[in-house]
Formats: C-alpha cells, structure tokens, sequence
C-alpha cells in the first residue's frame, strides 16, 4: 500500500524535523503541495517536505547545485546555513530554504529567458544523472490505485514511449536541464528578481524536455496565445515544431497524470481518470486542470 502523502502528514514530518535541528516553527504555513510539500516555517525559512527517504541524495545534490549556482551568478533559492541540509525525518526528507520575499510564479517570457540562461551556463562540477523520463512513470504505476485495465495501458504506453524515447532527433545541444521547468519552480519578486527552486530534478539531458512542459501547458489552455508568444521568444526556440516534440509530449503527459493520481481528494480523483481516458483514447488536452 502506497503510503499517503498530503498536507497534514508532511506537516508532522516537518514539526519533527524543526524539533529536530533545533528550529522554531509557531504556525507553518502551507505553500504548495505536489511532489514535495512547501512550508514556510516562520519568515524568511522554507521547508520542502519530500515525500520518500530514498530521494536524499536527490536533495543532497540540489543543496550543493544551489550554492554552485549562486557562485556562479544565476539566480536562486539558496539553502539556510547553520542547519542539517538536507535531513531525513519520519521515513521523509526536508531541505530548508531561504525565502525570496514576496514571491510568486515567473511569467512565460521570464522563463523561457531563464531557462536559455540555464542551458546555457557551466556544467557543474557535481555528478550530475541522467534526466530521468519514463521510468518515474514505471515507479509509480507500480503502487498507484487505479484500475488494473488502466493499469495495464499505461504500462503499455509508456513500454512503447521508452522504445520510441532511444531513436530521437534533437535541435538543441545537450546539456544541464532543470527537470521540472514549469513557472512555479521560478519565483519571481516584484521588483523582478528571479530565483530558482525545486532542483532535486536537474540532471543532464536534452532542452526540449524543459521546453516541453510550457507547451503542454499551452496546449491544455493554462498558457494564453501571447504569454506562450513570449516564452518562446524568451528562449528563442518554439519546442512544438521540434522532432522529438510528440514523443516528449506524450511522455510529460504520461508523467503529469501518474504523478496526480498519488494525490488524495475526489478532485484530484475525478481528474485522473479524466486525464487516464484522455490518454487512452488520445483526446486532447485542452481543459485539463492544474494542481
């Protein structure tokens, strides 16, 4: 049995791992809930909550990344001094972060602008995975419940995808990829300054699987004509004239509806099964809802 991961779960891992360190945390407030859980623990303190032990290392490495990013001038998150980064907690990680005041998604152009920078800079000198694609899709189809039907397809699917995943053509040159590039995991202040989150993800791989994700959320109709305009001009490169576009597509959307139907709450319910008939019968996306 899957072990359920919400808001008030990762709420007492969170309360254990501040009791833990040392950290005084009077009324944690919830920030996001997805793959990780983000709490701010008191002003200017940030804790992601992951949802397993075995993504330490995952963590780990993010910490590290982020202080070779901040060395390097590209913005970020940076990780709080002073305190176990990252630390395991009730069968749990949690890595705590410093604030970006006054924060809040960055724009399409803001990313696509931010995420050339990203492909663009110095490889790190940290020993980096390869971009992981559809293996997490495997992992979790492995303990998600749903239909054994469903199930099936699915695992039929993504059987073909990770066939059809070898033999892509690319444009772009490879290189570090963030892994999750979507607008929430790149904050942006008022003032307009921009810093980068959520990198236990970022590996070595191709651009088009960062550039993917803003398509998708175009085509689901979460991204307006001018804002996508603008991501791609940020960037400069449109991923949905690429070669390995539908394939990469598929994937992500392969992705996004397993990584859902680990959430609880009948509305997350409804809309994988939405998204797994959708999927299925190769309907589009347009009116898919975010989480």
């Amino acid at each position: 049995m899957m072990r359920i991961f919400d808001a008030p779960g990762s709420l007492d891992t969170l309360r254990t791992a501040c009791t833990t360190v040392g950290l005084d945390a009077p009324a944690p407030e919830l920030i996001r809930l997805g793959e990780n859980a983000v709490w701010r623990v008191r002003p200017g303190v940030i804790a992601r909550v992951a949802r397993d032990e075995d993504r330490f290392p995952l963590h780990e490495r993010g910490v590290h990344l982020a202080r070779w990013m901040h060395a390097h001038q590209v913005p970020v998150a940076l990780p709080v001094n002073g305190l176990p980064n990252p630390v395991r907690v009730d069968g749990r990680v949690v890595t705590w972060w410093e604030e970006i005041p006054k924060a809040r998604p960055a724009t399409p152009p803001q990313l696509g602008a931010a995420l050339r920078a990203l492909h663009e800079m110095p490889l790190p000198d940290l020993d980096l995975p390869e971009a992981a694609t559809v293996d997490k899709v495997d992992a979790r189809l492995a303990v998600i419940d749903i239909p054994e039907e469903d199930r099936a397809a699915l695992r039929a699917m993504s059987a073909r995808l990770n066939s059809a995943y070898e033999d892509l053509e690319y444009e772009l040159p490879r290189g570090l990829v963030h892994g999750d590039a979507h607008a929430a995991n790149l904050l942006s202040t008022p003032e307009g300054r921009l810093g980068w989150v959520d990198l236990d993800g970022v590996a070595l791989g191709q651009p088009e699987w960062d550039l993917v994700l803003t398509g998708i959320e175009y085509e689901c109709g979460w991204v307006s004509d001018d804002a996508y305009a603008g991501f791609v001009s940020g960037y400069g490169y449109d991923v949905r004239a690429a070669p390995a576009y539908a394939v990469l597509r598929e994937i992500r959307l392969l992705r996004m509806t397993s990584w859902l139907a680990q959430l609880p709450g009948e509305d997350k319910l409804r809309e994988t099964v939405r998204r797994i008939a959708d999927l299925r019968q190769g309907r589009p996306i347009l009116g898919w809802k975010a989480f």
